[in-house]
């Protein structure tokens, strides 16, 4: 074995705690055994991701379902409403992080940083773009379920009577503000400003996936023979398919439909809000876990593919050198 190949499988296998110790020169079979129990360990990683994305997803579906239902009344004037755009911001930046991370994925398939294999890295893309699909989708069943405008007069008649100087009763009419007036201007005002947002960032999406589409036809027609050019088609097919969705997405926010909705009184919009509360707490703890073991799991599966192919290596070479001294004889 020469030094590269021990280097690199030091360096592979080398972690804190009780692994670090095993980073020394020792039979491929110990190297082996070394490396099993790193794989042990990114399989639990594996697991726990997989308890909290489920949890969060059940969390999320679940505060999604009970909000998507319930409309203000004017007891709640537009208390309703403003949980709901605050779980459509909540549900926004859950996107940004998804983004970005896919984002770091895609570059590493341009340009490789660690040692993560291109099904690994592909199969990370496809599971933020299903996060992210789904997302948007519970954004817009928010969206979908705020009141839009209706045409209520301005002012409701009033009749009224009252006694006179002389203690003769008199009969009038008076023109009063009508509440059902005020109560839409109140809440429609939260659905014109998230409609506007959510059209505004759809647009956005679809710019951004046009201009991606047009600078990898650019690179594929600076190399249309390249080893990437396949990969790059299939990228731009898949962004073609993306700009279709969004542009269906952007008629369904601009729709004037309205979902079915039950009025809530005062008391059940506040144990709402309370429970509300409780639950982005929750998830933002779940969150913040969830990304802290995908970002120990990254290191852990380049580290892995890494001394794979230092113990292959090493085995390789064995097994030619075992072959030289049999055919030398």
């Amino acid at each position: 074995m020469n030094r590269t190949t021990v280097l690199a499988l030091l360096s592979a296998l080398a972690m804190p705690g009780a692994f670090a110790a095993q980073a020394i020169p020792q039979p491929t079979a110990q190297w082996e055994s070394v490396l099993a129990a790193r794989e042990q360990r990114a399989k639990l990683l594996r697991d726990e991701l997989r308890a909290l994305d489920a949890r969060i997803e059940s969390r999320v579906d679940s505060l999604v379902a009970a909000l998507h239902s319930v409309a203000d009344s004017k007891d709640t004037r537009s208390k309703v409403a403003r949980m709901k755009e605050q779980s459509i911001e909540l549900l926004k930046r859950n996107i940004a992080y998804y983004q970005n991370k896919r984002a770091a994925l895609q570059e590493e398939l341009r340009r490789p940083a660690l040692h993560l294999t291109a099904d690994q890295k592909r199969r990370g893309i496809a599971e933020f773009d299903g996060r992210i699909e789904k997302r948007i989708a519970q954004i817009l069943q928010l969206q979908k379920s705020l009141p839009t405008h209706r045409d209520y007069e301005r002012y409701t008649a009033r009749e009224y009577e009252h006694f006179n100087l002389r203690g003769e009763i008199s009969t009038g009419t008076t023109h009063v503000l009508n509440e059902d007036h005020i109560q839409n201007q109140r809440v429609t005002a939260v659905t014109n400003r998230q409609r506007r947002e959510i059209e505004d960032g759809l647009r956005k999406s679809i710019a951004r996936l046009e201009q991606n589409n047009r600078s990898l036809r650019v690179q594929i027609d600076a190399n249309p023979k390249g080893v990437r050019a396949k990969d790059l088609t299939v990228e731009i097919a898949k962004n073609d398919a993306l700009i279709a969705e969004r542009h269906r997405q952007l008629a369904v926010a601009l729709a004037p439909i309205e979902t079915p909705t039950r009025q809530i009184g005062r008391k059940e919009a506040g144990e709402l809000d309370k429970a509300l509360s409780t639950a982005i707490a929750d998830l933002r703890r779940d969150f913040d876990a969830l990304f802290s073991h995908y970002n120990a799991l990254i290191p852990e599966l380049a580290a892995i593919n890494t001394a794979r192919d230092a113990i292959a290596a090493a085995k390789g070479q064995g097994t030619m050198r075992h072959s030289g001294r049999t055919t030398g004889a």
